[in-house]
């Protein structure tokens, strides 16, 4: 007689949900062949990699068995995507979460519980389609932007491109403003939830945010058909939100002056909020960090919403790293005449703090100087090496010819014509 079953190693998924799938109930009649039946209609699921049992028993007269089933989960799950299926992501869900044993919202990749999932997709559009025709679904691991792997549901049928994208509710910025931010992004692109992301938080927020609108939402999303072509009108339902005004600005860590910040700050408390100048201000500060040799420094703006007096209050956590020194100067394209000529002329030191605006502004002067001719394409970087905070500044010169360089090509090119220069 079974006298106790405990389930081990679960994670995912129910204990209860594997006991019911054992086919074993306590109180009954077991052997070792019936434990040995449990593990496999287990195993069978696949969704573990292996399933095991140990048992202890009292010889009593029937036996009574104490059973453990062990369960080794499969380690290579992937959350679940549907993509351009025309139904909320939620629904679909909810009914797999009704419909779907041992459901969970991570699932192994196999071709078994890939095709379960699947479907149960399916059906639910079966079901909740208009049309007489639903979608088809297919299925299958893939990366999505962020080189994630995810189980993606989607249509068996070719991705349509955006034609047109038509906007509606939106009453603090012109159409005309949101829809020339986002056809740049939008129009002749596949339709993808990625697109509609990039159109919605990369196109349309910043032309909010910049106006004082940090709360903009989109209730509504959807797609159809072009009447035109073969392509899909994007519809999208814009809520404003409040508009916000920039509360207190403040500012912590090390590796600005005081004056530094207040010199470049352009905005203050009671304007309204602009992301763009809050950003901008962050780039600027920066800036001028990287000038003094801090090329690990960053600042972060940290954003604090009062929804109750709609304002941004921001702080900026500056945090400068350390400070990085000019160590060497490498040449490219010039020749053994020509390269003291620029070392000569290079006025950072070995130990100096290293200032990265420094070699464009000496390829400038080099230029205005006119000491070598063909110097367009001249160019420059650096290589700062993190474990000694030294850099190496690289110049690169295509052609450039000095003075003397132009000199001896002149005297060459005579000797040239003239193979006999000592006889008249």
């Amino acid at each position: 007689m079974l006298r106790s079953l405990n389930i081990d190693g679960v994670h995912l998924y129910s204990a209860t949900e594997i006991a019911s799938i054992s086919g074993l109930q306590l109180g009954q009649r077991v052997t070792t062949a019936n434990f040995e039946s449990a593990r496999q209609r287990i195993q069978a699921t696949d969704l573990f990699a292996t399933v095991s049992y140990q048992f202890k028993f009292e010889g009593s007269v029937p036996p009574k068995y104490d059973l453990v089933l062990t369960v080794v989960e499969d380690d290579q799950v992937y959350p679940m995507h549907f993509e351009r299926l025309g139904a909320d992501p939620a629904a679909i869900r909810a009914y797999l979460k009704a419909h779907v044993m041992f459901y969970s919202d991570k699932i192994p990749g196999t071709d078994s519980i890939v095709d379960r999932y699947k479907k149960n997709v399916q059906d639910f559009l079966e079901q909740s389609s208009k049309s007489r025709t639903p979608i088809k679904v297919k299925a299958n691991v893939a990366r999505d932007e962020n080189g994630n792997l995810n189980v993606v549901f989607y249509p068996d049928a070719p991705i349509p491109n955006i034609s047109q994208v038509l906007v509606s509710g939106n009453e603090a910025v012109d159409t005309g403003v949101i829809l020339r931010a986002v056809n740049e992004v939008a129009i002749g692109v596949p339709l993808t939830d990625a697109r509609v992301k990039m159109i919605l938080d990369g196109a349309i927020k910043p032309v909010y945010a910049s106006r004082g609108y940090p709360l903009v939402t989109f209730p509504k999303v959807e797609n159809e058909p072009a009447k035109t072509n073969s392509g899909v009108i994007l519809k999208v339902t814009i809520k404003d939100g409040p508009q916000f005004k920039f509360g207190a600005i403040r500012f912590k860590g090390k590796g600005l002056e005081e004056d530094e910040v207040r010199s470049a700050v352009n905005f203050k408390p009671g304007e309204t909020y602009n992301f763009a100048k809050m950003d901008n201000l962050r780039v600027e500060l920066l800036h001028k960090m990287k000038r003094r040799g801090l090329l690990d420094g960053t600042i972060d703006p940290e954003t604090d919403l009062d929804e109750a007096k709609h304002l941004v209050n921001i702080t900026y956590n500056v945090v400068p790293g350390e400070v990085y020194k000019f160590q060497k100067l490498d040449i490219r394209g010039l020749d053994a005449t020509s390269q003291p000529v620029i070392e000569r002329l290079w006025g950072e030191k070995v130990g100096q703090t290293f200032n990265p605006d420094y070699p464009d502004f000496f390829l400038k002067k080099v230029q205005e100087q006119g000491l070598f001719d063909n110097l367009a394409n001249t160019s420059s970087d650096y290589s700062a090496e993190p474990s000694t905070h030294q850099v190496t500044v690289h110049l690169y010169f295509k052609g450039g010819k000095s003075p003397e360089d132009k000199k001896r090509e002149k005297k060459e090119e005579q000797d040239r014509r003239n193979p006999y220069p000592y006889v008249n």
